[in-house]
């Protein structure tokens, strides 16, 4: 499926990581929260990861996952922590979109999420784990 990104906002830099002055309303985080397994799958987006990081000036950062290369892009917004990634191997080609476990109103998160990216709802293509195939 072919979806339309917006590029990054003009006044935005790289997403910063730490605090400084910024209209960008995410905050670069590492890939070691990821890999302590703090997060769980909420929804798959449309767009490649890499048009998802290059609007919000991200990184891609490059690892493993149980026994897949995985790129992910680490983002907090507005105080919600997400991990924007891609099983290599994986035969999916969405953007897989996790939160921390503790996140309390998934629905919240996605709309954080997609408000920040400049894009809707019609840009989500799963709810839930898609890996397991537990829809919420």
């Amino acid at each position: 499926m072919n979806f339309d990104m917006p590029g990054p906002e003009a006044a935005w830099l790289e997403a910063p990581i730490s605090a400084c002055p910024n209209p960008n309303p995410a905050w670069q985080t590492s890939m070691w929260w990821y890999v302590a397994g703090l997060f769980r799958e909420v929804a798959c987006l449309a767009p490649p990861l890499e048009a998802l990081a290059h609007r919000l000036r991200l990184s891609i950062e490059h690892g493993w996952e149980e026994l897949s290369e995985v790129d992910v892009a680490m983002v907090q917004i507005r105080g919600i922590h997400f991990a924007l990634y891609r099983l290599n191997t994986s035969p999916l080609k969405d953007t897989i979109v996790s939160v921390l476990k503790d996140t309390e109103d998934d629905e919240a998160a996605i709309n954080t999420l997609l408000t920040a990216l400049g894009i809707g709802p019609d840009a989500v293509t799963y709810r839930g784990n898609a890996r397991s195939g537990e829809a919420r």
